[in-house]
């Protein structure tokens, strides 16, 4: 039987949030709750900035 639980100690959160102007053009912000996850804010802006 799988277990739904996450083994390990949460070291930090990384949000998006996704906005649209008033010219219809869309950005975003990342903010992130820890230094820690600073490296993994990074690549998912990098990888938003593609598209």
């Amino acid at each position: 039987m799988k277990s739904n639980q996450v083994q390990g100690i949460k070291c930090g959160t990384v949000t998006v949030a996704v906005y649209k102007d008033i010219t219809g053009e869309t950005y975003f912000k990342i903010t992130t709750d820890t230094e820690e996850v600073l490296p993994v804010s990074y690549v998912i802006e990098d990888t938003l900035y593609l598209y």
